[in-house]
């Protein structure tokens, strides 16, 4: 974690995600590795799209940004700290890394684990009368 940190207090935020990937600290795909799109959500920051990955035969979902301006990489910096810090939880959805939307040039989007039965908000809403307090806990 130190090395995020150093990161974001060493550089402009707005290179800070080319820089965590030219150090390794955040893996980068290429666009062509993703197809079969399809828009499954947004808000107000940009879209969620689910996609199939050619390199594991499995789904994930591309988040992409409306505008990239320094509010929007500080979001994006941001979320990707969060997914770090709780990686090592079993449930929680895991962050492969980033790819340029459509390879437009610093037009980034998150790789993270697509969740089948969709977002958490969502299940709370629908279930959380049929939840024992230790499921809502955990």
């Amino acid at each position: 974690m130190s090395n995020n940190t150093e990161l974001i207090n060493n550089s402009n935020e707005c290179d800070w995600i080319e820089e965590a990937i030219s150090k390794k600290l955040i893996k980068f795909y290429e666009f062509g590795q993703f197809y079969n799109l399809q828009e499954i959500g947004s808000g107000g920051f940009g879209k969620v799209y689910r996609a199939d990955w050619k390199d594991s035969h499995k789904c994930c979902a591309l988040k992409s940004f409306y505008n990239l301006n320094d509010a929007t990489i500080k979001a994006i910096v941001r979320e990707i700290q969060h997914h770090r810090e709780v990686d090592f939880y079993d449930n929680a959805i895991r962050f492969y890394g980033v790819t340029t939307f459509r390879n437009q040039i610093k037009e980034y989007s998150l790789v993270i684990e697509y969740a089948n039965g969709g977002a958490l908000r969502d299940y709370l809403k629908e279930n959380f009368e049929n939840l024992t307090w230790n499921d809502k806990f955990s």
